[in-house]
């Protein structure tokens, strides 16, 4: 009796393929996306005078939630509601609520331009995670940026000064999450439809957000309020579309340097709406991150355009 045995060989995974990066495209999405996330601030600071925080922020998210059936149920059908990692859309979800839920709780006492300077940090927490979640390279000149682009935060906040907001601690903190969020966002990115990715995150901040809501509560009026209302609504899922397609179309070092164009929105609409206009230490501090964000965005140029030329060859 002859046997014969044949080797079983184990076939690694595949390798996931590069992402085919439209940087052009991620500029123009991320941009526009910020300009929604300024009028959206601006809404939302305008709400909180009259209604909670907690409210606003489900408002926020349930509204958004009508908006996208409405915008991509006809063109995607019941692919809106398919993911290929559930989980991680949750995680991501939920660092998205944080970041809103801690940012509107800050927004309610401070400017809306003090806000926004702190918030520009998030690109540099991006760029410093890059190494870790996305395997991307962070050289010795990119965390010099970095530590420069904290040290202008720090300006912003001056901790210790006479007059100290500690709401802006509540900044600091929805940053890193909004951090962790796009980094989730260029991760799974190109493995998912953005207006899936954006529905997730409106059905997990509206779910998260239900438990707040019996403990203050404010009856909307109709007429302006709820023009209000909608148009927070609206501009939370066009902004976080775009935000979407933004870093999945792009490095994340390349896209982020561009939620600085936020700056000049939350000062124009804050001292419109509110007669709030930036005092001297918040543009210093501003301006150092912004030129750190610049920095970053030069370097990730560079190394982009070293990987691209060899393939060209």
């Amino acid at each position: 009796m002859r046997f014969r045995f044949r080797a079983m060989t184990v076939n690694a995974p595949a390798p996931a393929p590069p992402p085919t990066d439209r940087i052009l495209r991620a500029i123009l999405a991320i941009v526009f996306s910020v300009s929604c996330f300024s009028v959206l601030n601006a809404i939302s600071k305008t709400l909180m005078q009259t209604y909670p925080a907690a409210e606003v922020v489900w408002a926020r998210y349930v509204v958004a939630f009508g908006f996208m059936l409405v915008l991509f149920l006809p063109r995607s059908g019941l692919n809106l509601f398919r993911w290929r990692n559930v989980g991680s859309q949750i995680i991501r979800g939920s660092l998205l609520f944080c970041s809103s839920f801690l940012y509107f709780h800050g927004l309610v006492h401070m400017p809306l331009a003090s806000a926004a300077s702190i918030s520009l940090c998030s690109p540099l927490i991006v760029t410093a995670l890059s190494a870790r979640f996305l395997d991307e390279p962070v050289g010795t000149k990119r965390w010099i940026a970095v530590a420069v682009g904290f040290v202008g935060a720090l300006i912003v906040v001056r901790p210790g000064a006479t007059g100290f907001n500690w709401y802006a601690l509540l900044i600091v903190a929805s940053t890193v999450s909004s951090a962790l969020y796009q980094l989730y966002s260029r991760r799974y990115g190109q493995t998912e439809r953005p207006d899936a990715s954006a529905t997730m995150a409106t059905i997990v901040g509206t779910v998260a957000a239900v438990p707040f809501l019996p403990f203050d509560w404010v009856t909307p009026v109709l007429g302006w309020d709820l023009v209000l209302f909608l148009g927070l609504g609206a501009m939370a899922a066009i902004g976080h579309y775009f935000l979407t397609i933004a870093y999945s179309q792009a490095p994340a070092a390349v896209v982020a340097p561009f939620n600085y164009t936020q700056l000049l929105g939350a000062a124009l609409l804050g001292y419109l709406i509110f007669d709030n206009f930036p005092d001297f230490w918040t543009w210093v501090g501003a301006g150092v991150i912004v030129c750190s964000g610049l920095y970053l965005g030069h370097q990730e140029r560079l190394r982009y355009l070293a990987m691209v030329r060899p393939n060209k060859n």
